[in-house]
């Protein structure tokens, strides 16, 4: 890692640790207020992130939990066929989304993998990846780039020696409240977790933001001698919700999924100590023994009082997702209910192949294929009544991995959409969904071929259209990457999730962010931006 910029510290103060006592149901809710908080802004944090070596380059920790083995009766319910297999053909000059403005992104190649995702205001853009983030224009141009050690020092010293690394980073801007959310997690996986959280204080990013070191192997105000991994960030109207993996210091195994709930009166007015709600030891619904992880929250545009948030099947065949619904979020008591929805059963998709990927290391021999994810759901929108997720799943034939995006209807708990895009040869991975406010959806991905670099491309589907469009570029693979790095097998790591995000200044418009490999051996981001013509936005 290269050395960080002098900072001008802001005094970190602690937070009041004492427990407010009330009743606990049997996997939370419990308050908790704890941490560290400071008040930051871009003037106290300016580092130039885009010129970095990969010489040793740092490694999050890949913690991933094995899939159960089918019960005899997975779900009755549940459709015989996989998801509708829309094949990508290549696209005609006259087909597929328009691409009117793309920029790269960042590309500091101090972390492996990237984690590239993006949230969009009234006129910025700003884009976070594993070891950095920055503040763009819309039209591209660098308003502020910092890293996220730098970004947090004030409320976590440890960052400033190297003993915590930020990763898994998450970003959204808050249209209800004009306000931007950033993210990190930050964990030694063996007596420290955090969740280092910032809120602007207002709709433009480079002004101050208030900012706070939350313990994250709390359960309340309860140690819990778990840590947080693979944190996911959504939204409502009443509060900001963090669904976390919980894995043991001890032995780095699961232990359960959590849902941290932040009321937003006090998160957005920086309050110290910063009170929260935590819903921990979740239990799939219909089969108690199964432990849920990796819990998506939805973006919402709804008002109505309820968020909802995602999870997959933890069995091998995945004929059903987790619908969770908190309620009450504003409140001391925030209520916690799930149903298990059928959706078209899939399986966890395979490594990916990639133009020059026959080479392997010594930690990875030929051939050395991408890491495509366990099928975690990736992204969640919530608005007008229907919940949208995506995530990776493999094809029929269980060689190549698709982008697949699935539509809920909440009301009626069933899926009434539901594609798996992708084409023989080629394998799709990560994809990330956008909707705008008249169900036009975009989704971007990442894309590589046994004759194609790693790349990433783009789809969409009006509400006029039956299926998707072809996809289009959004920025072509340069070379191939073979960087074998991970904790407890030599996986070459890809990342976690892309970003798409809908313009509140303009819904047709919808911007997206992906990874590329941007030389042999290098990884870049790229940003674009679309429009999908259909319906009435």
């Amino acid at each position: 890692m290269r050395s960080l910029l002098p900072l001008a510290l802001l005094v970190a103060v602690p937070m009041n640790a004492g427990a407010r006592p009330r009743a606990v149901v049997a996997s939370g809710p419990s308050t908790g207020t704890s941490g560290w908080y400071a008040r930051v802004s871009p003037a106290d944090a300016a580092s130039s992130v885009h010129v970095r070596t990969l010489a040793a380059p740092a490694a999050r920790p890949e913690l991933e939990v094995p899939d159960l083995p089918d019960p005899p009766r997975l779900s009755a319910a549940a459709p015989a066929t996989g998801p509708n297999p829309t094949d990508d053909p290549a696209p005609s000059p006259d087909q597929g989304p328009p691409l009117p403005a793309s920029f790269p992104g960042l590309f500091p190649n101090a972390v492996v993998p990237a984690d590239p995702i993006l949230a969009v205001g009234p006129d910025h853009v700003v884009v976070a990846v594993n070891s950095a983030f920055a503040v763009y224009s819309k039209s591209g141009a660098v308003l502020f780039e910092s890293t996220a050690g730098l970004w947090f020092l004030p409320v976590l010293p440890a960052l400033g020696d190297g003993t915590l690394l930020p990763y898994d980073p998450q970003v959204a801007y808050d249209h209800f409240r004009g306000r931007w959310i950033l993210l990190y997690a930050a964990t030694d996986a063996a007596s420290q977790s955090w969740i280092l959280l910032s809120v602007s204080t207002s709709p433009d990013p480079t002004g101050p933001w208030h900012s706070w070191a939350i313990e994250g192997d709390r359960n309340g105000t309860a140690d819990s001698g778990n840590f947080s991994d693979f944190p996911a960030l959504g939204y409502d109207a009443a509060a900001v919700y963090v669904a976390t993996n919980q894995y043991a210091y001890s032995s780095r195994t699961f232990a359960y999924a959590k849902i941290r709930v932040f009321p937003k009166d006090p998160l957005y007015a920086g309050a110290n100590p910063l009170p929260w709600s935590d819903f921990w030891n979740l239990r799939d619904p219909s089969a108690p023994g199964a432990m849920p992880r990796s819990l998506r929250p939805a973006q919402s545009f709804d008002s109505s009082g309820v968020e909802h948030l995602v999870s997959n099947s933890t069995f091998a065949t995945r004929a059903y997702v987790t619908l969770w619904s908190v309620a009450g979020a504003a409140t001391p008591s925030p209520e916690l209910s799930a149903v298990n929805v059928p959706v078209a059963p899939t399986t966890a998709p395979p490594r990916a192949d990639q133009k020059g990927g026959g080479r392997g290391t010594a930690a990875c021999p030929a051939p050395c294929r991408l890491e495509t994810g366990s099928g975690a759901i990736t992204s969640a929108v919530s608005r007008n009544g229907s919940l949208w997720f995506s995530h990776t799943v493999a094809d029929a034939s269980g060689r190549y991995s698709r982008a697949r995006y699935v539509r809920l209807d909440l009301a009626a708990r069933a899926a009434v959409a539901d594609e798996a895009f992708g084409s023989d040869g080629c394998w799709y991975f990560y994809p990330s969904v956008a909707v705008d406010a008249a169900g036009n959806l975009a989704m971007v991905f990442g894309r590589s071929c046994v004759d194609e670099y790693p790349g990433i491309r783009f789809t969409a589907r009006s509400t006029s259209d039956s299926s998707l469009e072809p996809s289009v570029l959004l920025k072509a693979g340069e070379g191939s990457y073979v960087v074998p790095v991970g904790i407890g097998e030599q996986a070459n790591r890809w990342g976690d999730f892309f970003g798409a995000a809908v313009d509140p200044a303009g819904e047709r418009r919808i911007w997206m962010v992906g990874e590329y490999a941007a030389g042999r051996d290098r990884w870049g981001t790229w940003v674009g931006q679309t429009e999908v013509a259909g319906g009435s936005a």
